[in-house]
């Protein structure tokens, strides 16, 4: 019993070995002339696309401070990464990325604000964007994407990623100068603010 097992394994293991054969090479003989190679080939839909793009989940501008006099700016800043994750288009295509401010206003006047929380009459403070880092050393000297452009349905162009710009990212920044907070009496502006920065996505042929 012991050896008819042995002579299958062995008789099983030559068959897989000259199956191995056949399926790599055919040949041609005195006997078998003729014989046929499958020729194969593959074809990918160039209509089949997607893209990842990471956004923040949060900018937090912290703890605001009232300045003592409106002579001077008052910045605080923020950076934000916005980054193509994963990018799988054609040649030739790219992902752009836009963005605008939830306020029901901004069709307006175009702006980026924070909305005091809790509050009937609540108070406004608007920030600026910036597409790079941005800080008092360089803020003279840069230009905000909400301060000349005009926003279409989607908001501010922030960027655009081509077909080979995975892992790229861009990295902004977003501004609120303090100033606006001088003269306003502290019991009436204290207390949380939020706003939301809308993102859109689209895929275009560059």
């Amino acid at each position: 019993m012991k050896s008819k097992k042995i002579v299958a394994a062995l008789l099983a293991a030559a068959m897989a070995a000259t199956a191995a054969v056949s399926a790599s090479a055919a040949t041609l003989s005195d006997v078998n002339p003729n014989g046929s190679t499958e020729v194969t080939a593959n074809i990918v839909d160039p209509g089949n696309v997607s893209y990842t793009i990471t956004i923040p989940d949060k900018v937090d501008f912290g703890t605001l401070t009232q300045p003592d006099s409106n002579e001077n700016d008052s910045y605080v800043y923020r950076g934000f990464d916005v980054e193509a994750t994963e990018i799988n288009i054609k040649s030739g295509q790219s992902v752009t990325v836009w963005v605008k401010d939830s306020c029901s206003d901004f069709e307006t006047d175009g702006q980026f604000c924070i909305t005091q929380k809790d509050k009937e009459t609540p108070n406004q403070f608007q920030y600026d964007v910036f597409t790079s880092t941005v800080d008092d050393s360089n803020i003279a000297d840069s230009t905000a994407i909400n301060s000349t452009a005009s926003p279409g349905s989607y908001g501010y162009f922030l960027c655009a990623f081509p077909s080979d710009a995975q892992g790229n990212k861009l990295s902004g920044t977003i501004a609120l100068n303090q100033k606006a907070l001088y003269g306003l009496t502290l019991s009436e502006i204290a207390g949380d603010y939020s706003g939301y920065m809308v993102f859109h996505s689209a895929l275009i042929e560059s």
